[in-house]
This record gives C-alpha cells, sequence and structure tokens, in this order.
C-alpha cells in the first residue's frame, strides 16, 4: 500500500478531536485516518486497561458523555464498549454502570511493547511519516495477518460524518469476517482513492450520482437501499395541524438540505420548516421556541444536541436502516471482488 504525504493532514489543518475517557484519561480520534473510529478508541481503552492506566473498578464514562466529547456517534461508543466485553476488558453492572473487571486480560510486555511503537514512531517520523501514516500500515499489515483468505477493502460514504461512522459499523455487523469498511465523506472520495487501494466505494440511494462522479470509474460504486424508516416521521409530520412548525436540527447546512429534500419529496407538505445546524445560538433559540416537532439528525444526536431544547416530548431523531435488499447487493459486490481476489478487481 503506498500512501502520499501531500494532503492536509497537519494538527493546523484538521485538528484532532480529544475527549476524557475513564480515569481522566485522553482518548484521541484522528478523522483522516482509514482506521475506522470504533477501533480507534477500542485500541486506546484496551491498551490503558493492558497497561494497567485503567484500574480494575474503574467506571467507564458514560457512552453519550464519550460520545459528546469526541463528536462520534453514541451508537459507535457503543458497540465499543460491547466489544471491550467481549473481550473480557470490562463489566456492564446495572446501576453501577461499565467498570473494567477485577482481573482483565494482561499481555506481558506491555511496557516493551510501548517502547517498540514509540521507537517505530520516531524511525518512521525520521523518514517523514505522520503517526497516521504508521497506525494505518500498522492496521492493514495486522488485519492481513490476522484474517485468513481474501479481505474486500470498502470506503463507505456519506455527506455527514456521523452517517458515514453509523452506516459503516451497520456494515461491519453485517459482513465481520469479509470486508473492512472505512467511513469517509462524499467530497473525500478522491482524495482517498489517490492516497490508498480500496476495492469498492458504497453509499445510499440518495447519494449514488454525486459518489459515481466523484469516484469517476476508478472502483465500482454500490448504492445501497435504505428502509422505510423515516416514513413513520413522514406520516407524523403528515398528521399535523396545518402551518404546524417542524424543526430540522443538524450537524451542518448539508444535512439540513438532505431532510428537507426527502420531506418535500416523500409529500410532507402543509407544515413550516424551521431549520437550525449546530453552534448557530439564534437558529436554535427559534427552534426550541416556535417548533412544533424537532427532527434530530444523527449528527446532532452525536453532538448532544437534544439537551439543548425544553420539552424533550417534541424529540425525533431522523435515522433508517439499510433495506435487506440494499445488504444483498453489496454482499454479491464483495463476492465478485472475492473471486477475483482484492486489489485485482
Amino acid at each position: 500500500m503506498s500512501s502520499s504525504r501531500n494532503g492536509p493532514s497537519s494538527p493546523a489543518e484538521r485538528p484532532t478531536p480529544t475527549g476524557t475517557g475513564p480515569g481522566g484519561h485522553e482518548l484521541d480520534i484522528e478523522r483522516d485516518s482509514d482506521v475506522p473510529i470504533s477501533t480507534q478508541i477500542y485500541w486506546q481503552l484496551a491498551y490503558q486497561i493492558e497497561s494497567g492506566r485503567m484500574q480494575p473498578g474503574t467506571r467507564l464514562t458514560p457512552v453519550r458523555e464519550l460520545g459528546a466529547a469526541l463528536r462520534v456517534n453514541p451508537n459507535t461508543v457503543r458497540a465499543v464498549y460491547r466489544r471491550l466485553a467481549d473481550a473480557g476488558y470490562v463489566v456492564g453492572r446495572h446501576g453501577a454502570g461499565t467498570r473494567v473487571v477485577d482481573r482483565p486480560p494482561v499481555r506481558r510486555g506491555a511496557d516493551a511493547l510501548a517502547g517498540i511503537v514509540a521507537e517505530t514512531l520516531r524511525r518512521a517520523a525520521a523518514l517523514g511519516f505522520t503517526p497516521d501514516e504508521v497506525a494505518q500500515a500498522t492496521f492493514t499489515a495486522a488485519t492481513e495477518r490476522k484474517r485468513p483468505g481474501p479481505h474486500v477493502r470498502v470506503l463507505f460514504a456519506e455527506c455527514t460524518t456521523a452517517d458515514a461512522n453509523v452506516d459503516a459499523e451497520r456494515i461491519i455487523e453485517a459482513f465481520p469476517e469479509r470486508v473492512e469498511v472505512i467511513p469517509v465523506l462524499l467530497d473525500e472520495l478522491p482524495e482517498r482513492l489517490d492516497r490508498y487501494h480500496y476495492d469498492l466505494v458504497a453509499t445510499t440511494t440518495f447519494h449514488a450520482d454525486e459518489a459515481q462522479a466523484y469516484v469517476a470509474g476508478r472502483v465500482p460504486v454500490v448504492a445501497m437501499l435504505v428502509g422505510p424508516g423515516y416514513m413513520s416521521l413522514v406520516h407524523e409530520i403528515g398528521a399535523l395541524t396545518p402551518g404546524s412548525k417542524v424543526g430540522v436540527v443538524c450537524g451542518s447546512q448539508r444535512g439540513v438540505e438532505n431532510i428537507a429534500e426527502v420531506l418535500q419529496l416523500s409529500g410532507a407538505t402543509g407544515v413550516e420548516l424551521i431549520s437550525a445546524v449546530a453552534h448557530t445560538e439564534a437558529e436554535l433559540d427559534r427552534v426550541d421556541r416556535e417548533a412544533d416537532l424537532v427532527l434530530l439528525s444523527r449528527e446532532a444526536m452525536a453532538l448532544g444536541l437534544e439537551t439543548r431544547f425544553e420539552r424533550p416530548d417534541r424529540f425525533r431523531e431522523w435515522t433508517y436502516e439499510f433495506d435487506p435488499a440494499g445488504l444483498e447487493l453489496l454482499r454479491r459486490a464483495i463476492e465478485r471482488v472475492a473471486a477475483v481476489g482484492p486489489g485485482q478487481a
């Protein structure tokens, strides 16, 4: 695998989100990394437990609190905690949260391993490689050694970080032994395809044309159908009194436009939409003051914006599930790549 070091990867250009994890230890997230965010969090927490930095009995930061601090979807944090529990690091106790077990797995030589990693990073830096590039190379090599048989690399592209992360995790859950799925924003597709090799690009049918344009024929693009989960919200909006006000709260203007378009195409007319984007206090105040119903995108939920408003009975999370036909379409594409060998399609 080759990579270019000409992209905007310096901290000044793309700040690294940090959050305080259990015991006050900081967790770092590299959003430009090819290593999935859930894996980054898992590695850091597992190492802190193995090395003794997190002592037995330490309570893990609540899911929503850590998700807000790291600016990731709470479902991603929840999946990490499940993975830690499955590996024997933590246990959930009713009323006591999730805590490090009394006798967690301890790998001999953890300090020596830390020294090896530090020396590798030092030598790589002397050659001009960034820590992110070292992490990606290490992750790829470890994955190839651990998993037998062909392994298909998939970029899942969405218009918001929260949607990309959640949907990538869902695909990993659907095909746990067959794919490596990396979430990415749509407009980052050209840069990612320039820097690394991928076998497929997947997205939803909402963004199929846009993804095709960015990919420009370099790899196959799979446009996945989504289920009609959001239709219950459309029906609820349709039942509102004409002239009612519906707030649409997202992490970005792009998210607002997407939800507004879906509502229009679905026939949810007769209501006034009031939009608000994260960190726009005047817009958020207006939604809180005037909206009869508030739609919160995944990104808004990941940012904890539901705590910004009064009357939580008005909140509805705008989300969807993959349609079985969409997953089947992706499965067939994965099988085609695996049949000729990843990297050969």
